[in-house]
């Protein structure tokens, strides 16, 4: 049997990538754009929350012909296309993925106070700011960015979902804010509290997703208006345009260690 990968990319108008019943999301639709063609089953590398946008998720059907099922997909409204890659065996997506998740907050923080922060957080548990505490959080860095009136964090690690992004970095802010005392923050770095702290869906994006394989490029028939969706509410934070400029390359990030 022969699998396809696609590397996708998707806006913020579906209620997550899970299939869900009476609800438009990612898995769902292009289960429904592949039926007629075959294909009963889509794996993903990723879930993602209501409105979380996704600059680069892999999905994984059984299929022999990956520009037919690129094609359709590219077609799906919200959803980019931007590679593929063809194996003959069943590619396990959920592990040993890196993924980089950008977070966005819509204030200046002070560089001083970050770093230790970060430092403080990345030694403590970090599976009290996991939804489900029973799951490893395997997180390799978490760097930082600060503008001039907006701060931009970016998470790397193998074993964290969107949730931990979100509860983390909204932790960690308020916490260089002042806004978490030191008792509260000793509870939450030794397990012994749960954080109750969540940050807004629409500050997150799944930004990237490594694999060991080179995925083929696919050229999208709709690149530079996916881009302008994806990232129109950050343009006055970076200065991305629609371009080929990766995030990365726009800002200068800060290792949080």
């Amino acid at each position: 049997m022969r699998y396809c990968l696609l590397k996708i990319a998707y806006d913020d108008s579906f209620f997550g990538f899970q299939v869900q019943p009476n609800l438009r999301t990612v898995q769902g639709e292009i289960l429904k754009a592949l039926s007629p063609i075959g294909v009963n089953k889509v794996y993903g590398s990723s879930r993602t929350d209501s409105h979380v946008r996704s600059a680069s998720s892999i999905i994984e059907v059984a299929h022999s012909d990956p520009l037919k099922v690129c094609k359709i997909v590219d077609s799906i409204k919200g959803i980019m296309v931007r590679g593929y890659f063809e194996t003959d065996e069943f590619v396990n997506l959920r592990k040993s993925l890196q993924k980089e998740y950008v977070y966005f907050c819509d204030r200046r923080l002070n560089k001083r106070l970050l770093q230790r922060v970060i430092k403080q957080f990345l030694e403590g548990k970090l599976e009290s700011f996991s939804r489900d505490p029973t799951k490893k959080v395997v997180l390799s860095r978490i760097l930082f960015s600060i503008g001039s009136s907006h701060t931009v964090f970016l998470f790397e690690g193998k074993s964290f979902s969107w949730n931990f992004v979100r509860i983390a970095a909204e932790s960690i802010i308020r916490r260089s804010e002042g806004k978490i005392g030191d008792e509260e923050w000793r509870q939450l770095l030794s397990g012994d509290k749960k954080a109750r702290y969540k940050g807004s869906a629409s500050n997150l994006i799944l930004y990237r997703t490594s694999t060991d394989f080179e995925f083929k490029h696919y050229e999208s028939r709709h690149i530079h208006e996916m881009k302008s969706r994806m990232f129109q509410d950050f343009y006055w934070l970076t200065g991305i345009d629609t371009g080929a400029r990766e995030i990365t390359d726009s800002i200068d990030f800060i290792n949080g260690k």
